[in-house]
């Protein structure tokens, strides 16, 4: 069976019918080629003007061609820049797609230049949230399925592994003279604060996380959580990186008014992480409907949805698939950045593939094919 980018990059129907983009190779242009030639096109729709100021040093290659490379590097699933680097110097075809006119300049101390740079300005969140209004505009959403996924690194954590150990924990009434001090949650003081200022109250950097896994099993990792939106098509229309030690439900405020700016929506579908009161107050306050998988509370029995809700968080596959589609088209299976600001840029341009792909698949080539039909 052929994967998406290969159906993608065997379409011509994407390209006018009279145009043959193998005349303008030398070399025999592959389907995976074409596929990322298409992703391209519609990333570089929304990308922002890129300058460089130079006086002096060797000629200024241009930033949009180092840009393409890193998205050729998630594309194709390069685990470093040395191995991005050798393709490019191998690969005739890719060079020329991202704008390389010859193997000057094709060195790592310049990869890693442009690379802290991009990190440092978050290009690619700029590029992710033009094409997603854009694109999303005059839709409106039935769904938004959030969860995350885990992001290991080989960074230093800000924390050890015995404090997230998942244990339950033994309640019990205080002592006589104990008099305890209810504390403000997280949770209660993002009612408060904007979608920026409530991420900040949120740690970014590596740290030891865990959750149970669909057997019910502990399992660990050091390094982060990436945290989706995404439509009922896969469309990631919010995406945030966190510390691996945040909980998913710390995210949902946050991310449910960046959404909210973003694309019309009707539900949001969210497993039993999230469930809170305040998570549905503000997601009701916003205008949405939150279909949230209930607890089972302690020494009773778990009180299911009614039928109409079950029927809904059935869609929230959406969100594991598209978990699952970037790990394996488009996460690199190691990750050598540090820092959260690279480490989220490398990840952004695996999210922007797979928003370009979602673009390509069900907006671009249904339309172009039923013009053809007519």
């Amino acid at each position: 069976m052929k994967t998406i980018s290969e159906i993608i990059g065997g379409a011509q129907v994407l390209l006018p019918l009279e145009y043959q983009i193998q005349d303008s190779f030398s070399f025999l242009v592959t389907n995976k080629q074409r596929s990322f030639i298409h992703h391209l096109r519609v990333i570089e729709e929304y990308l922002p003007v890129l300058c460089h100021n130079q006086k002096t040093g060797n000629p200024y290659l241009g930033d949009p061609q180092f840009l393409r490379a890193f998205l050729a590097k998630s594309f194709y699933q390069d685990e470093s820049t040395k191995n991005l680097i050798q393709r490019l110097q191998s690969d005739q075809n890719l060079r020329e797609i991202c704008g390389f006119r010859s193997l000057k300049g094709l060195s790592e101390s310049t990869f890693s230049r442009r690379f802290t740079h991009f990190s440092d300005i978050g290009i690619t969140e700029i590029i992710h949230e033009k094409m997603v209004k854009d694109i999303l505009k005059d839709e409106l959403v039935g769904h938004l399925s959030r969860d995350s996924t885990s992001i290991s690194t080989r960074e230093k954590p800000v924390n050890k592994k015995k404090e997230v150990k998942i244990t339950k924990k033994k309640r019990g009434r205080p002592k006589k003279d104990e008099h305890r001090v209810k504390e403000q949650t997280i949770i209660e003081q993002q009612m408060d604060l904007s979608a920026s200022d409530a991420l900040n109250l949120l740690n970014k950097d590596a740290a030891w996380g865990g959750k149970r896994n669909s057997a019910g099993n502990p399992m660990y990792w050091k390094g982060y959580k990436l945290h989706l939106d995404v439509t009922d098509y896969d469309l990631p229309v919010t995406a945030i990186l966190t510390g691996a030690n945040i909980h998913d439900s710390q995210l949902a405020i946050p991310m449910e008014r960046i959404s909210t700016e973003r694309v019309n929506y009707c539900y949001t579908l969210m497993d039993a992480a999230y469930n809170s009161p305040f998570i549905e107050k503000n997601a009701t306050s916003l205008g949405h409907v939150t279909v949230i998988d209930p607890k089972k509370p302690k020494g009773g029995k778990k009180i299911p949805l009614d039928p109409a809700k079950q029927h809904r968080y059935k869609i929230r596959s959406t969100v594991e698939r598209a978990n699952s589609h970037l790990k394996d088209s488009f996460f690199s299976k190691r990750i050598y950045a540090r820092k959260h600001d690279k480490v989220y840029f490398e990840l952004m341009c695996g999210v922007l593939c797979l928003t370009a792909q979602k673009v390509l698949q069900y907006f671009i080539l249904p339309q172009l094919t039923s013009q053809l039909v007519i």
